[in-house]
């Protein structure tokens, strides 16, 4: 088996179906299995999904348990060379995926890759490579200052826009929207760390497969469409809420000895959280 393509599904039937659609153009002369894990959907996607793409594996949950268990359940079922995390709304060209195991095929101490991320109007999406949760970037993110100084690298080695979308580079983490992975190399640190219910939870297993010696890669010679947060926004649970614990969960982990990075880091939430309320309040 080539690539076990793992997606987990939450209420985003019609952009599902396309997405399959689209790896099943995208998959010729490469042996393939599709695991589609759905989170306890309610908008009818078993009735609707299950006779249309009879040999994809689905694996149908009773509760909304969360994108990181979620993708292990299928991940410890997977038996490719390579595993791909996938987003449900996302649409992959023609030559993608050939490209991206050619790719690892070629460089084999590359853990994960990632290739070049477009919104729905061809835009390209600053999120799908990044640098890490240090204290400065992550004070930067927080407080806006990498949108403000896009094309600094002091303010925006976080999302990297000061480097070229048209630029292949090591970088510390990809979106989990795209992550295609070594098989084997995943499997064995079992996957996402399932303290992470959405967001961070790809920084995180980034991180973990730098710690195995293995490089993290953005490849910009392909890409993909990502309809960005459909399943989000489709979702009962506080967006903001979720990712600022989700970041404070990360930066515990792996700099839990800084006591000013994550005094840095609660006061940053807190003042974004205040401009938040003054909005809504406005």
């Amino acid at each position: 088996m080539d690539i076990s393509i793992i997606i987990v599904n939450y209420n985003v039937k019609d952009y599902l179906a396309d997405c399959i659609k689209s790896i099943r153009k995208a998959t010729q002369h490469l042996s393939i299995e599709i695991f589609v894990v759905d989170n306890n959907s309610t908008d009818g996607s078993k009735e609707f999904l299950t006779p249309l793409f009879p040999n994809v594996k689905f694996i149908w949950l009773e509760e909304n348990i969360g994108f990181s268990k979620a993708n292990n359940i299928a991940i410890k079922q997977s038996a490719g060379k390579y595993v791909l995390i996938l987003n449900p709304d996302t649409i992959i060209p023609k030559d993608t995926l050939l490209q991206m195991f050619h790719y690892m095929e070629n460089e084999p101490d590359v853990g994960i890759s990632g290739c070049k991320v477009l919104n729905s109007d061809g835009s390209f999406q600053m999120s799908c490579r990044r640098g890490e949760h240090t204290i400065w970037n992550t004070f930067c993110m927080l407080l806006g200052l990498q949108k403000l100084f896009p094309k600094s690298k002091l303010f925006s080695s976080y999302n990297l826009t000061y480097l070229s979308e048209n630029q292949t580079s090591e970088v510390d983490a990809i979106s989990g929207c795209f992550m295609f992975c070594d098989g084997d190399l995943i499997r064995n640190i079992c996957g996402f760390d399932e303290r992470y219910f959405m967001y961070c939870e790809d920084n995180d297993l980034c991180k973990m497969v730098q710690l195995q010696g293995r490089k993290i890669m953005y490849f910009h010679h392909c890409y993909i469409i990502h309809h960005k947060g459909e399943s989000t926004k489709r979702s009962n649970i506080i967006k903001s809420k979720q990712m600022y614990k989700s970041v404070e969960l990360f930066v515990i982990k792996f700099y839990s000895g800084s006591k000013f990075f994550l005094f840095l880091l609660r006061l940053g939430i807190f003042f974004v959280r205040s401009l938040a309320r003054v909005k809504n309040i406005k």
